[in-house]
């Protein structure tokens, strides 16, 4: 959220001095429409640098008391077991409408954060518990999780890998936050070999960044479509787009190439084979359209539609879509022709007549079940139901009334749910098919979330990834990239 965003360990007087004056004048460019500025000589930064490096071993001070459109300087600090000091230091303005909505945290929240959140947020995850409310552990990026007195935490890294950088070697990395994509980027994907995240960034360009160092591949090719859906395989990573274009990531490459052109107003529900990427699936209000992605040139073959879905998924193995209907059925859609047989007609018996109609639908791994989603807006309300195919029992998911997600996933084996949220950005595991809580952990983010994106799995389910969307353009949507099964066992870690 910062327009200066500095970090140093042990610094001298002079040095955070010179840090922090640099930080108001960046404060104060990023104020261009209100004529209040900030004027501190550098004997004040002095003054205030001298405060930070003899208070107490953690704390955070800001410059002022900040307001709307009011540039403000802030510095937190903490102090490792090696006793070295970590300065974060912040320069920014504050929205001029963040009365009504800021995505910048209230400032009574953000001093209930641990001191090391404000130094390094990006390792620091949140774990809810029933008795003592959120506690707070590291995430170092090379996998280990735990509380910092476990890891023996230094701040940007647990340690083990601490001591391996000061022996000269190479850290291990792979895990924590990656920032800069566009804010209202909705999918996606793992490369082929899980180390790369392939997406969109905020000017709408494909990307492709490394799990291992952060480095961005920038593409020449950019929309504002967004993706809709995707799929890896043994030639790359396959991305859909809105309007029915197929896009591929190919493996070792460098740039994204184009498989398939969308048609012209082909817009609608899209649906992808999600183990292959084989078959592709787009659904508009009068016409259905098929493509073969095997064929050495695929091309769009035209269907008549006469029914309407609410949402459709293809099985894994792509021989079926799986669909809801507005009266309620789950039915199954014949990839080739297009037409459908119902499945179920009882899977929400017994739900509010007020919820609306299946807003997304995810099929298990091995295609035998379903996770479908059902809200209202008033009174605000949402229902995730565990449905099995074509028979069995129906569990709903034994949602707290304070968590409300947008999106949901089946885990690679299939035996538990995986749910994320928009309001405070927390996950949620639960075990298959009781539906009970196994409880919730989040990415504690510096900016307020405007909704949780996709859950995403590495290929070899060794990494679990979601996304948190932004309402900040200059910060965009950042993708928490964590170890799994760890995050489970996180979760019951209180």
């Amino acid at each position: 959220m910062a327009i200066f965003d500095a970090r140093l360990i042990d610094p001298t007087e002079s040095q955070l001095a010179s840090t922090l004056r640099k930080a108001m004048n960046s404060a104060n460019r990023q104020n261009k429409n209100q004529p209040n500025r900030m004027e501190r000589d550098l004997e004040f930064w002095g003054r205030f640098a001298r405060d930070v490096l003899r208070s107490e071993p953690e704390g955070r001070r800001r410059s002022c008391k900040g307001g709307r459109a009011v540039p403000e300087v802030i510095a937190g600090w903490w102090t490792d077991p090696a006793n070295r000091k970590h300065v974060r230091v912040l320069g920014r303005t504050r929205p001029q409408y963040s009365r009504y909505y800021s995505p910048i945290r209230r400032e009574g929240e953000l001093r209930t954060l641990p001191p090391w959140w404000h130094v390094y947020p990006e390792g620091v995850l949140g774990v809810r518990s029933k008795k003592e409310g959120e506690q707070f552990l590291a995430v170092c990026r090379c996998g280990a999780v735990g509380s910092p007195e476990s890891l023996g935490w230094m701040g940007d890294s647990c340690g083990p890998c601490f001591d391996r950088r000061a022996e000269g070697g190479t850290a291990a990395g792979g895990f924590g936050q990656f920032g800069g994509w566009s804010p209202g980027m909705s999918r996606f994907a793992f490369t082929t070999d899980g180390q790369n995240l392939v997406g969109q960034n905020r000017s709408g360009a494909f990307c492709c960044v490394s799990r291992a160092d952060g480095t961005t591949t920038t593409s020449k090719r950019k929309t504002f479509n967004h993706i809709a859906a995707v799929a890896t395989n043994e030639s790359g990573t396959l991305l859909v787009l809105q309007e029915g274009t197929v896009l591929r990531w190919p493996v070792g490459g460098t740039d994204i190439e184009q498989v398939l052109a969308g048609r012209q107003q082909m817009w609608g529900q899209v649906a992808l084979v999600p183990n292959s990427g084989s078959h592709v699936a787009v659904l508009s209000y009068d016409q259905s359209y098929t493509a073969d992605l095997t064929e050495a040139k695929p091309h769009y073959e035209s269907h008549a539609r006469t029914e309407v879905f609410t949402t459709v998924q293809y099985a894994p193995d792509g021989s079926r879509l799986l669909a809801a209907t507005y009266t309620g059925e789950l039915r199954a859609v014949n990839p080739d022709t297009m037409t459908s047989e119902v499945i179920r007609r009882d899977a929400f018996d017994g739900m509010p007549a007020h919820l609306g109609p299946a807003l997304d639908l995810i099929v298990s791994p091995d295609g035998g079940a379903v996770l479908v989603r059902r809200e209202s807006y008033y009174p605000r309300r949402v229902s995730v139901r565990h449905i099995p195919l074509p028979t069995g029992t129906v569990t709903e998911l034994r949602l707290p009334d304070w968590h409300r997600p947008t999106s949901q996933a089946f885990t690679p084996d299939g035996r538990h749910a995986v749910t994320a949220e928009a309001e405070g950005g927390w996950i949620g595991f639960w075990e298959l098919p009781s539906g009970k809580s196994l409880g919730f952990v989040r990415a504690v983010l510096e900016e307020q979330s405007s909704r949780s994106g996709q859950i995403m799995f590495s290929p070899d389910a060794s990494t679990i990834a979601v996304l948190y969307n932004s309402v900040d353009y200059l910060h965009g949507a950042t993708i928490a990239v964590w170890p799994w099964p760890d995050m489970l066992q996180a979760a019951a870690f209180v």
